[in-house]
């Protein structure tokens, strides 16, 4: 894998200042989405709805945590946040209301209530080694393409703008956070993860304690990691002969109704050149190519993650 300290790209491919900041130094960019979970029932509540164990959970802590139906289906997933007096869920802007009124449903009945409270923050993912100098009042661990991120009131956007300007920070664009995206192989939602997923097919195996009590879908869950494997699985594939738009399928050419593989995500890495997400099939091997030169579809092989 290439330092962190130097970005390599692809010979004649260039390298945007936001990408090689995101590398090499330190870089930024604003996200949003906060469900607010409050009342004295809180964690029990939460213990019964969330994949991941609520207890012991201090101010200023965080787990990745998923949300299921019955059938153990995602209903979303993102990072759980403790405050002194409230859980925070910090998920897409886009799923915040859908999960906030889902919760507050069931909250109904408990001394627990859930709203959609994503105008009250501001939430800032920070890429790049120079991250770790930075603080926040709440400084969340790195995952995936970020080095970490701060969670601070909304109040306090202009000032830690500011900050970050004067250490040298970059602002990420949008096509540059999808490329660090795919790169990292985090699954977006809505895109890479639905809600015909099975939180093992996206590779969410750290937001599901082995260890708490009953919650919503955990039978599902404990069945599958006792008795079953999942039949596709979120992988990296590669595109040596150029990019391929995302619902690109790969059916088995000896078994057409079955498909092999099905692209999510597409991006043009300055490291790695053409690469995306998609579901495979659970056969087939990292390494493997799908398409042949026979094929109206461009190659895919089927790489780790992340790519390295």
């Amino acid at each position: 894998m290439p330092s962190s300290s130097t970005t390599r790209s692809r010979p004649g491919t260039p390298v945007a200042e936001d990408y090689a900041a995101a590398r090499n130094r330190l870089a930024h960019r604003v996200r949003t989405g906060v469900v607010a979970v409050e009342g004295a029932d809180r964690a029990a509540f939460l213990q019964g709805q969330l994949t991941q164990d609520v207890r012991g959970l201090a101010p200023g802590e965080s787990r990745l945590a998923a949300g299921l139906t019955a059938k153990g289906k995602l209903l979303y997933f993102g990072r759980l946040v403790a405050e002194a007096d409230r859980l925070l869920l910090l998920v897409p802007a886009s799923a915040a209301p859908g999960v906030a009124g889902h919760l507050a449903k069931y909250a109904a009945f408990q001394k627990a209530s859930a709203r959609d409270a994503t105008a009250e923050f501001v939430r800032i993912a920070l890429y790049g080694p120079e991250a770790s100098g930075l603080v926040g009042t709440v400084r969340l661990p790195a995952e995936w393409d970020h080095a970490g991120e701060l969670l601070a009131p909304e109040g306090a956007r202009a000032a830690i703008l500011e900050e970050l300007s004067s250490a040298g920070s970059v602002p990420v664009s949008e096509s540059t956070s999808e490329i660090l995206r795919v790169e990292a192989g985090r699954p977006r939602w809505g895109q890479d993860a639905t809600e015909a997923n099975l939180a093992e097919e996206i590779g969410l195996q750290a937001a599901i304690s082995a260890a708490k009590g009953c919650y919503v879908g955990q039978e599902i869950v404990a069945r599958m990691r006792t008795y079953g494997k999942v039949n596709r699985r979120l992988a990296g594939l590669r595109f040596p002969e150029g990019p391929v738009a995302a619902g690109t399928s790969y059916p088995d050419p000896e078994k057409p109704q079955l498909e092999l593989a099905r692209v999510t995500s597409s991006v043009v890495s300055p490291r790695f050149g053409a690469i995306g997400l998609g579901f495979v099939f659970r056969d087939v091997a990292e390494g493997a190519a799908l398409g042949s030169a026979g094929s109206p579809t461009p190659t895919a092989v089927v790489s780790a993650l992340p790519f390295s």
